[in-house]
């Protein structure tokens, strides 16, 4: 037996998923004064044997186990989970004596068993009070427990900790365990899925594992509890649980200084007689099963085809198809593209001859995802990439999600491995990282598109992914089409991939430039999910981003009133976001501009000095704020987070805008071409406004078509109201102006329809910004110069006027191309005389 260790959200040994199935043990009363709390060891030995018959592979402990119990517990393949017991706690943390002593006992309790191969680990505590918590304060004891924690790992570096929690402290979640545990007493069904979900979002990239649950024979019977244990065994394996430990093993239960008579949680009966849930646990546990599929497989479960699609990705390809080989699900399919490498990916692919190959010239990620669903032959199409490697049930807990949720699509997390030197550590922690969005705990706005999948169905009917975007956005941008079809998206947070994404300081920056683009690429499709300066406006919650304005709005917590509440919750307040403004792109450049003003008025010569110091405090925030690895959490590594974390908002943004200026403005040839098709050519006065009229009952929707069809084939760039939009279609017409047109129409007796439309000139943000920044020069001379304020003056008008006129001439053109599809369809225009009798 060797000791397990955690990966993501499972346990392992060596390469071996180990899914903790285990009952709690005792306490029971003492032989001696001073003896152990358990039986004698022939007891132990038959119990360990019972257990095994039943597949139980882990103990919990409520007290120290002496060496010979870790012995049998080990020659019977029994881990062993031991809670140190704390000395009577009161208010410790206001007493230094009483602390120290603490301290002292989970050092001296975890070293005493240090090495032992059968411990599992050690909880540092049990189901802490609510109100002694409300006392004390939840960071001052989450603080204490991670000391704890420590202590314990100091005294036995390779053992597992935790602590364990439970509902009415659920808020207490110390960030240096290895693992999340709780105690759960759920019996309704529903709600248990449902709370289950909850703590596998609270747990994040760590394993769950709840540490007590089961039900009183006394008061509920045999049969029900035999149900409900059986139930809940299987809820905790589909809902992704690392581990699961049933109250209690036995009726006999010593605590107190006295023997509970009044409660049976037991699987067998106070002599060992097993109760009918000792069988239903044994049908449950993963017993002489190889796999979650071989013990409970899943209803109907539909022919998936796996796509991965890589480019010069030969590196990390060769990983990522032996994992998928060794997927646990049965009916699937690999498909790997490959968008034009020009490394070794088809040697490596000709290793896998199982594996189906499709080669293209270099397109980019959506067109080859959407060569993979030509090429699928499954129901379900399920992606990830080419550096990634998914886990070994990571197909089953997709479908399964998907099968239950009833979604049109599936998403999972993606974790980086662990960091082997500082930079890397660095690097994971910085902003920019990728994450998934949640709704709710088993809702998404967005999963990653490296752990994502669908029904083939939902796909074709978006028309798949859009070539637009070949390095980033296609899984944004499909999420965003479907959500807006009014279908959902499910999250199963234990569908898990390895991803190797970011490894060096340059990647890195190539990674932010890349999703920089991307945000301008989304924003033409999805305006109405951006705000002004093109940031995508989410309405879900970002997972797996660091927070740093946490220091600063603090988490309000409910604990019922008097602390007597059930389910005592953390909920974030809501961040406003000015640390993430001090440091982005416009604030830089405000910066500037207050910079230059600043040298023709001395009185303002603070304000730029007081803006730098607010952008270098907003990095120093973020520095300190991060999560770091302990073992690489040192002075050079928070120097680069700092550095990061100052240039990723502007090298992103600068992506982001220069990408954005790049594509939303419509080529000269086209914006100062001559309309073809016949058309009334109106007076550059009357381009804001005109009336048609249809005796044929054509209305705004014929129009609109006629324009769309006629701006595309034009050549003109624009988008369509996404339904969230004032306004019918938005026309990029040049660097300078943006025209919305909007309609509206009036129904006439026999059936005659009046459409009204209106052409609005739109300042661009880019020509905000060239205006501030030519009449900072402006003011910055009129103030330093004055002989020369009327020259400066006269300047700043023809700027203007040429500036007004390029947009009046934009207006217009667009003005004849909608009389010209109005003329195309029949629709007259309702002149002036006649619209105004």
């Amino acid at each position: 037996m060797k000791r397990l260790h955690q990966a993501a959200k499972f346990f392992f040994e060596g390469e071996r998923k180990v899914f903790l199935q285990g009952v709690t043990y005792g306490p029971f009363e003492p032989r001696t004064e001073n003896g152990p709390y358990l039986p004698e060891e022939g007891r132990v030995v038959k119990d360990f044997e019972m257990m095994q018959e039943a597949g139980i592979n882990l103990v919990r402990l409520y007290h120290q186990p002496p060496v010979w119990f870790l012995d049998r517990a080990g020659e019977s393949g029994i881990r062993v989970l031991t809670t140190v017991p704390w000395p009577l706690r009161g208010l410790f943390l206001e007493d230094t004596k009483t602390r120290a002593t603490i301290l002292k006992r989970m050092g001296t309790f975890s070293r005493e068993h240090s090495g032992h191969p059968a411990i599992l680990g050690y909880l540092v505590d049990n189901e802490m009070a609510p109100d002694l918590v409300r006392w004390l304060g939840r960071e001052e004891v989450e603080q204490f427990l991670n000391t704890c924690v420590c202590e314990v790992k100091q005294g036995d570096p390779e053992a597992l900790v935790s602590y364990a929690g439970f509902p009415p402290s659920e808020y207490l979640q110390p960030g240096e365990v290895d693992f999340y545990s709780f105690n759960v007493y759920l019996h309704d069904r529903d709600v248990f899925q449902r709370y289950l979900s909850r703590l596998q979002n609270i747990a994040g990239e760590k394993p769950l594992v709840l540490s007590e649950f089961g039900m009183d024979t006394i008061r509920h019977g045999e049969e029900e509890q035999a149900e409900l244990l059986s139930r809940y065994i299987e809820d905790c394996f589909r809902g992704g649980a690392a581990g699961s430990i049933l109250f209690s093993w036995t009726d006999e239960w010593f605590t107190g200084g006295a023997e509970i008579t009044d409660w049976a949680f037991g699987l067998v009966t106070k002599d060992r007689r097993p109760k009918l849930a000792y069988s239903s646990v044994g049908h449950s546990f993963l017993v002489g099963k190889e796999s979650l599929v071989g013990c409970h497989p899943l209803k109907s479960p539909p022919k998936v085809s796996v796509v991965v699609c890589s480019y010069n990705g030969s590196s990390t390809l060769k990983g990522c198809l032996e994992a998928l080989e060794k997927q646990s699900y049965s009916d699937y399919e690999i498909i790997v593209v490959d968008d034009g490498s020009t490394d070794d990916t088809q040697g490596v692919l000709a290793k896998f001859p199982d594996v189906t190959s499709v080669r293209q010239e270099n397109m980019g990620l959506s067109a080859a995802r959407n060569v993979g669903i030509e090429a699928a032959a499954g129901e379900v199409i399920a992606y990830t990439d080419s550096d990634c490697m998914p886990d070994e049930d990571w197909l089953y807990f997709l479908i399964q999600t998907l099968l239950l949720e009833k979604t049109a699509a599936v998403g999972g997390p993606n974790i980086s491995p662990p960091a082997h030197q500082w930079v890397q550590a660095a690097v994971a922690v910085s902003p920019g990282a990728p994450g998934h969005v949640l709704f709710n705990d088993r809702r998404a706005e967005h999963v990653p598109g490296c752990n994502m999948a669908f029904w083939k169905w939902a796909l074709i009917g978006i028309n798949g992914f859009d070539p637009v975007y070949r390095k980033a956005g296609d899984d944004v941008d499909v999420c965003w089409k479907l959500l807006d079809q009014g279908y959902e998206i499910a999250f199963s947070p234990a569908a898990v991939v390895w991803h190797h994404r970011r490894f060096c300081v340059k990647t890195y920056f190539s990674q932010q430039r890349g999703y920089g683009e991307a945000e301008a690429l989304l924003r033409f499709q999805h305006l109405n999910r951006f705000d002004a300066a093109g940031s995508a406006r989410w309405k879900g919650r970002i997972y797996g981003v660091e927070d740093s304005a946490s220091l600063f709005y603090q988490p309000i917590i409910y604990y019922g009133q008097f602390a007597f509440g059930g389910f005592q919750s953390i909920y974030r307040q809501q961040s406003y976001g000015f640390l993430h403004m001090f440091g982005s792109l416009q604030w830089v450049a405000l910066t500037g501009f207050v910079l230059l003003l600043s040298t023709g008025i001395p009185m303002i010569r603070i304000i730029p000095l007081v803006m730098v110091g607010a952008t270098l405090w907003a990095a120093l925030v973020n520095m300190a704020s991060v999560n770091l690895e302990s073992k690489f959490d040192g002075f050079k590594a928070r120097i680069l987070v700092f550095y990061l974390s100052l240039s990723q908002p502007l090298v992103r943004a600068w992506a982001r805008y220069f990408t954005w200026l790049e594509r939303q403005q419509t080529p000269k040839s086209v914006s100062e071409s001559e309309e073809s098709l016949p058309h009334y050519r109106p007076p550059w006065w009357r381009c804001g406004y005109f009336q048609f009229w249809s005796n044929e009952g054509k209305e705004r929707y014929t129009l609109l078509r006629s324009a769309e069809e006629l701006l595309g084939r034009e050549g003109w760039r624009f988008v369509l109201d996404t339904g969230w939009s004032n306004w019918d279609i938005q026309i990029f017409g040049n660097r300078w102006w943006h025209i919305r047109i909007r309609t509206q129409s009036e129904a006439h007796p026999g059936g005659r329809q009046l459409t009204r439309v209106g052409v609005q000139m739109m300042v661009t943000s880019f020509s905000l910004l060239v205006g501030a920044l030519i009449w900072g020069i402006g003011l910055s001379v009129w103030f330093s110069f004055a002989n020369y304020r009327w020259i400066v003056l006269c300047v700043g008008l023809v700027t203007l006027a040429h500036w007004l006129a390029g947009g009046l001439r934009v207006r217009r053109r667009l003005a004849e191309t909608i009389l010209a599809a109005a003329r195309k369809e029949g629709i007259s225009r309702l002149k002036e005389e006649v619209a105004s009798q």
